[in-house]
C-alpha cells in the first residue's frame, strides 16, 4: 500500500542542466492559441452545407510539404522505423519513469497525454468545482486511459468533486467491427462495462446518428455534462498522405455529439490531425463561436513524428440554439454528403480567421516536418556515439521534469476506479499490431501475380504464427470439465445482425487476419470453394472413440449473411441434443466459436451438460458423456428469443450471456486456443491446396 500521497515527493525541481532549458521549454510548449475577433460571424444556416469543398493554397502548399517528408519513410518497414523513432523519443522514458515512482491505474501513452492537457489548461470547468458535481462523457474512448487519467488528476487535485462518467467506443465485443479501426484491448472496460455505451445497435459506430442520440442521452441523464473528450482516429496506413480526410468524418461527429451533451461552462477536448482540409477549417471556425477559449496543443507525450494534436476548448457559451442546426446537422452525420460539400462557404470565413489557421497549421506542419528530418539524420548517423548520449540525457531529463511540472504523486488505491485490480491482471489477446512491412511493399501486394501473393501470405504465417506455439493447442485432444452447481443467468445482448466476422474475442488478431486475407482474394477463394465441393478438404479426426452422434454443419456460405447462418446452426445443434440420451456424446464439426451467441452456447452445454468438453487440434469439438438434459431448456429460451427478432432486419440477438461469464479463466483461454489452432490449420490448408492448384 503506498503512503500517503502529499508524502512522497518534496515539490523541488528535479536536477537538470540549464544547456537543456530552451530544449525543454519548447518540447513542453508546442500550443497555439485562437485570438477570437468579435467581427467573425457564423454563416446563417442556410448557407450551412451548401458549397461545393474548396481549398486554401498556402494550406496546400504546407499539405505537400509535409507529405514530401514523410514519403521519405515509405521504403522503412514499420518495425524498423518504430524501434529508431522510438530510441529517439525525448519522451521516451516518461511512462517507464511514472510507472516506477507513481504505478498510475492503468498507464498508457493515453493515460500521459489526458494528464498534461489537464494540467496545461486546467480541464474541469468552475461550474464543477463550485457545484462539486462532474459527469464527463469519454467518446471513441478504447481502451480507457484517459478516464483513469482523469480520476487520478482529480483525486490529486479535486478530490471533493463528486464524479460520474460515461464511455463510448467501437464495441470490441461485435464481431462486426474491423480490427483496423477498433482497438480491441477490453482490460479495464471489461470490469466497468455498466459506464459504457455502444449505442442503439450493440456496435458503438458514433458515425450512426441513433447511437449518437442514445449515447447523448445516457450521459445527460446523469446530471450535467461538463467535460467531453474524444480520442477518435481511423486506420490510415494504406493512405498516409490522407490522415485529415480519412479521419474528418469521424471528428464532426465526435463534435456535433459533444456539443449536443455539453452543459454552458463545459470543456471540450479532441484530438485531431493536419489542419489543411476545408473540413477541419470549418469545425474549428464554429468551434471559436462556441467556447471562450480554443489551444491547439501537441503534448510531449504524444509521438513528436506524428500529426497528433489536442483541440483544447474551454467555457462552452452554449450560444446557438442547436435544435435549430439539428436536422442539417444530421443530413451530412456519417453520410458520403459530409465529403462531398463544405460545411461553410470559403467567402464566408474571415480572411483574419484563415491567417490564423495558416499560422497554426504552419507551427505543428514544422515541428513535424523538422522531427521527421531529424529521425533520418540520426538513422544514417546510426554510429555516432555523441548523438545517443545527447539523445539519453534529454529523455531523462524530460521524465524527472515531467514529473516535477504536472506535480504528478501516487494515489491511494481504494481512490482507483478498480482499487489495484487493473495492477496484478495478465490478459491474453488484447490488442497485438498485424501490419507488417514498408508501405511500398504493402501497396506492391496488390500488384503481385498470384504466386508472389501466395509466396507472400507463406511468409507471414511462417514469421508471425509457427513462431508463437504456446498460444496453440499441441496434444491431440484438450479436455475442460464440467461445473458442479453451476449458475446460469440468461442476459440478453441485442444489436446489429452480423453480416460477417470481422473480428473476435476468441482469436489472435494476426491469425485470423492472415485467414480473411487468403479470403478476400477471389481467385484464391474459388479455388478453395471448388476443392470443398469436391471434397478434396479436409482433416483427419482421431477424436471419434466413444462418440455417440456426430453433427456436421454446413460451412459457411459467404452468400448468406453470417447471422442467418449461425442461428439456422443454432436450431441443428439444438435440436440433435433433444434427441440425446444420457450417457451419449457428441462430436461437433464446424461449430463456429468466433461469435460470443455460439461461445455462450458452448458456455452452457460444457459448464453443465456434459461431463468433459474436448477441444481437438484437427479442428472439432468433444461434448463427452451427457449428464443433465435440464440446461437445454435455456437453449429452449433462447432459441424462442431468436425467433421473435428473426424477422428484424434491425436486431439480433448477440449474446445470451455477460462477457464477464465466458471471457474469463480456462474457458476463454481454451477458446483462444483452439480457435487459433482451427484457423491456423485452415491457412496452411487452404495455402497448401492453392499452390497445388496454380
Amino acid at each position: 500500500m503506498f503512503q500517503k500521497p502529499e508524502n512522497v515527493f518534496s515539490r523541488h525541481k528535479f536536477f537538470r542542466p540549464d544547456d537543456f532549458d530552451d530544449e525543454l521549454n519548447d518540447l513542453f510548449n508546442k500550443k497555439y492559441q485562437f485570438r477570437f475577433n468579435s467581427e467573425w460571424k457564423l454563416p446563417d444556416r442556410e448557407f450551412w452545407f451548401s458549397a461545393p469543398p474548396w481549398k486554401v493554397k498556402a494550406l496546400e502548399s504546407q499539405k505537400s510539404r509535409l507529405n514530401f517528408h514523410k514519403s521519405q519513410l515509405n521504403d522503412f518497414s514499420i518495425e524498423e522505423w518504430s524501434s529508431h523513432t522510438r530510441r529517439r523519443n525525448p519522451a521516451g522514458e516518461v511512462g517507464w519513469k511514472i510507472r516506477c515512482l507513481v504505478n498510475p491505474e492503468f498507464l498508457t501513452q493515453a493515460w500521459t497525454k489526458f494528464y498534461e492537457c489537464a494540467c496545461t489548461y486546467n480541464v474541469v470547468p468552475k461550474e464543477a468545482s463550485v457545484s462539486k458535481r462532474m459527469i464527463s462523457l469519454h467518446l471513441c474512448e478504447a481502451p480507457g486511459a484517459f478516464i483513469t487519467s482523469l480520476n487520478h488528476y482529480l483525486k490529486l487535485n479535486h478530490q471533493d468533486i463528486q464524479w460520474k462518467w460515461v464511455a463510448n467506443t467501437l464495441n470490441p465485443y461485435y464481431e462486426g467491427n474491423s480490427p483496423s479501426n477498433m482497438i480491441s484491448d477490453d482490460r479495464f472496460m471489461f470490469h466497468t462495462l455498466d459506464n459504457w455505451h455502444f449505442g442503439k445497435d450493440s456496435t458503438g459506430n458514433l458515425m450512426d446518428w441513433e447511437n449518437s442520440q442514445a449515447v447523448i442521452e445516457k450521459a445527460k441523464s446523469l446530471g450535467k455534462v461538463l467535460l467531453v473528450t474524444a480520442d477518435g482516429s481511423i486506420d490510415c496506413m494504406q493512405k498516409p498522405d490522407a490522415q485529415e480526410e480519412v479521419t474528418s468524418p469521424l471528428h464532426y461527429c465526435e463534435i456535433v455529439t459533444a456539443l449536443q451533451s455539453l452543459s454552458s461552462g463545459g470543456t471540450l477536448i479532441f484530438k485531431l490531425f493536419t489542419i489543411f482540409e476545408h473540413s477541419t477549417v470549418c469545425l474549428l471556425y464554429l468551434i471559436n463561436h462556441l467556447f471562450k477559449e480554443v489551444n491547439i496543443y501537441k503534448p510531449v507525450t504524444s509521438r513528436q513524428g506524428n500529426s497528433e494534436v489536442y483541440a483544447v476548448c474551454l467555457q462552452y457559451k452554449d450560444n446557438l440554439n442547436l435544435n435549430d442546426y439539428i436536422p442539417i446537422l444530421k443530413s451530412t452525420f456519417g453520410t458520403d454528403l459530409y465529403s462531398k460539400l463544405a460545411m461553410f462557404p470559403l467567402e464566408m470565413i474571415p480572411e483574419t480567421f484563415l491567417k490564423q489557421i495558416e499560422e497554426c497549421s504552419y507551427y505543428f506542419c514544422s515541428i513535424q516536418c523538422q522531427v521527421i528530418n531529424s529521425n533520418l539524420q540520426a538513422y544514417l548517423m546510426q554510429k555516432n556515439i555523441a548523438l545517443h548520449r545527447d539523445i539519453k540525457k534529454i529523455r531523462a531529463i524530460v521524465a524527472s521534469e515531467f514529473i516535477w511540472k504536472y506535480n504528478l504523486k501516487p494515489i491511494l488505491y481504494e481512490h482507483e476506479i478498480l482499487k489495484g485490480i487493473l495492477h496484478e491482471e495478465n490478459k491474453i489477446n488484447t490488442n497485438p499490431r498485424y501490419y507488417r512491412g514498408s508501405y511500398t511493399e504493402r501497396q506492391l501486394y496488390s500488384k503481385m501475380s498470384l504466386k508472389e501473393k501466395l509466396k507472400n501470405l507463406n511468409g507471414f504465417l511462417q514469421a508471425e504464427l509457427l513462431s508463437n506455439p504456446l498460444i496453440l493447442i499441441n496434444e491431440s485432444i484438450r479436455w475442460m470439465f464440467k461445473e458442479e452447481n453451476v449458475k446460469l443467468e440468461i442476459k440478453y445482448t441485442y444489436g446489429l445482425p452480423l453480416q460477417k466476422i470481422n473480428s473476435s474475442k476468441f482469436i489472435f488478431v494476426p491469425i485470423f487476419k492472415l485467414y480473411q486475407q487468403i479470403l478476400a482474394e477471389e481467385e484464391f477463394k474459388e479455388i478453395i470453394i471448388y476443392k470443398q465441393s469436391k471434397g478434396h478438404m479436409g482433416s483427419t479426426d482421431d477424436s471419434k472413440s466413444q462418440i455417440s452422434k456426430i453433427l456436421l454443419l454446413p460451412e459457411y456460405q459467404y452468400k448468406d449473411s453470417f447471422n442467418v447462418y449461425e442461428k439456422n446452426c443454432f436450431k441443428t445443434l439444438l435440436s440433435i441434443l433433444k434427441e440425446m440420451k444420457i450417457g451419449e456424446s457428441l462430436l461437433l464439426k464446424n461449430f463456429n466459436i468466433l461469435t460470443h451467441f455460439n461461445v455462450s452456447t458452448l458456455f452452457i452445454l460444457s459448464k453443465g451438460c456434459f461431463e468433459k468438453t474436448g477441444f481437438a487440434s484437427c479442428g472439432s469439438i468433444v461434448l463427452n458423456n451427457l449428464q443433465d438434459k435440464s440446461f437445454l431448456n435455456h437453449l429452449d429460451v433462447i432459441n424462442i428469443e431468436c425467433d421473435k427478432v428473426r424477422s428484424d432486419n434491425t436486431k439480433d440477438v448477440l449474446n445470451s450471456l455477460p462477457v464477464q461469464v465466458t471471457n474469463v479463466g480456462e474457458f476463454f483461454n481454451n477458446i483462444v486456443f483452439y480457435n487459433n489452432t482451427f484457423y491456423r490449420n485452415k491457412c496452411i490448408e487452404y495455402l497448401y491446396t492453392i499452390e497445388q492448384s496454380l
